[in-house]
């Protein structure tokens, strides 16, 4: 573990002026307090969680209502009390919602309209509460399963050789992001800026996906020309089409069975999945559509493919510049509506429709999946057995736990013992390296996927100073 942490001190993410006023309001409370203070950290981190949670997460929470856990209140004694403080103060809404402990839901709470869209910015506090002590044990101990699992990546996790040139950084985007519209990319990627100059980053590497979290994974592709790691260029090589690629991968053990790790991997994690869909598939004579799909994906060309019958079918309109626009059905406030998307070209509103797919659970219908089945009805058939036959969510975490498997402990860990000396970073199905390890990296990847699936991806190279004509 190179990341240091401060046990005495705890970075809040906050807009300048509620954390102003927030100081304010609890010198004046604890001036009149008969009884017991407020403590500016732990009050500063409670509403720093309606900022974090949502910068931090894939989730949009379009109608601003944030969930938090009990389990990351608790270790402020008397939370309720800082709760009902923050709220008299029109610092943060609570909904007003009956919950109950055997629901397993959180409550959730609303950042105050008066600070609902100004810019957040970094705030170190420090005092010797408990409180900070836990809460970065908590960080430790999360960093400590991750350098067990993976030391070969973790090693290269310094905050000291990571920068990133802020200033130029944060010209661009305010001179990008300037609607209101766009507050919360605009905070995200001051998020990122701000944790890499303040060194203020941690990793973790649990869950069901069992992926390395850090904040490599955060950088938006509109920064990563203002980072280098040790003074040094970056670049990334990531598989295209990954997903669908790991969905052939599988596919492919079924119709042509062969020895490899990724066989290896199914038969030992997943063997009941694994003998279950060769059975269900054993008398079918639709193996020529599998194929045809697998090729594709080898080539790179499936996302491009699907948009173009998504576009004949009438699900996405295009102008004279090839933007492409769709209604995307999305989840607000635990109803899917259809909510108008532009996407740049048509290979992006694809993928957007095939992670929904295969992501959603097997009982949503919606017109792109409609036309998938109609398109590619053995394809569907299998992922909606999959999806049928296993716990909620399975198929997405199916796919995610073998690239973690293929990425961070196969390919990653036998470049790095070869080329001890090549730092090595992974963002999921993408391993960075510094300009001057690209040429072995290529190789070595390209070689250990072979190994590991059988089958050869298409690997994308992208240079980090390479400049950005969109924002996204």
């Amino acid at each position: 573990m190179r990341t240091y942490i401060n046990k005495k001190r705890i970075g809040v993410w906050l807009p300048n002026k509620l954390f102003q006023a927030l100081k304010t309001e609890i010198n004046v409370y604890n001036q009149s307090a008969n009884g017991v203070k407020l403590n500016l950290t732990k009050a500063s981190y409670i509403m720093n969680l309606l900022y974090y949670i949502p910068l931090s997460s894939d989730e949009k929470y379009e109608d601003g209502w944030i969930p938090i856990c009990s389990q990351a209140l608790v270790r402020i004694k008397g939370y309720k009390r800082y709760i009902n403080f923050l709220q008299d103060k029109d610092f943060l809404n609570k909904k007003c919602i009956e919950y109950s402990t055997s629901s397993n839901t959180c409550k959730k709470y609303k950042i105050g309209d008066a600070y609902r869209k100004h810019l957040i910015d970094f705030h170190w506090l420090e005092d010797n509460s408990r409180f900070i002590k836990k809460s970065n044990e908590i960080k430790i101990s999360r960093m400590s399963v991750a350098d067990d699992k993976c030391p070969h990546l973790t090693k290269w996790f310094n905050p000291e050789l990571l920068s990133i040139d802020s200033l130029s950084a944060l010209k661009y985007i305010r001179d990008t992001y300037i609607k209101d519209s766009q507050i919360k990319k605009k905070n995200k990627r001051i998020f990122i800026v701000k944790s890499i100059q303040n060194k203020c980053w941690s990793y973790s590497r649990e869950g069901l996906d069992n992926r390395l979290h850090s904040i490599f994974t955060a950088i938006p592709k509109d920064l990563r020309k203002y980072v280098k790691y040790n003074n040094e260029q970056l670049i990334s090589l990531d598989i295209k089409n990954s997903q669908p690629f790991i969905y052939a991968s599988i596919l492919n053990q079924i119709i042509n069975p062969s020895i490899n790790l990724l066989n290896n991997y199914l038969s030992n994690e997943y063997n009941t999945l694994h003998v279950s869909i060769m059975s269900d598939l054993l008398n079918s004579d639709q193996y020529n559509e599998i194929q045809i799909f697998i090729n594709k994906v080898l080539d790179g060309t499936f996302y491009e493919h699907f948009g173009d019958i998504l576009y004949k079918e009438g699900l996405i309109s295009k102008d004279i510049n090839e933007e492409c626009y769709i209604g995307m059905p999305k989840r607000i406030r635990g109803v899917w509506v259809r909510k108008h998307t532009n996407y740049d070209n048509l290979r992006k509103v694809s993928k957007d429709v095939v992670m929904q797919i295969l992501f959603s659970s097997e009982k949503h219908s919606s017109e792109f999946i409609t036309v998938f089945k109609r398109h590619y009805p053995e394809l569907y058939r299998v992922i909606q057995f999959i999806k049928k036959e296993n716990e909620k969510n399975f198929f997405p975490v199916l796919l995610q736990n073998i690239e973690a498997d293929c990425i961070l402990d196969h390919c990653t860990r036998l470049i790095s013992s070869k080329h001890p000396m090549m730092p090595l970073f992974t963002i999921h199905d993408s391993i960075v390296t510094t300009e001057s390890y690209e040429t072995i990296l290529k190789e070595e990847f390209n070689r250990l996927l072979s190994i590991y699936f059988g089958l050869k991806p298409r690997l994308e190279s992208e240079v980090w100073t390479q400049q950005f004509d969109e924002a996204g």
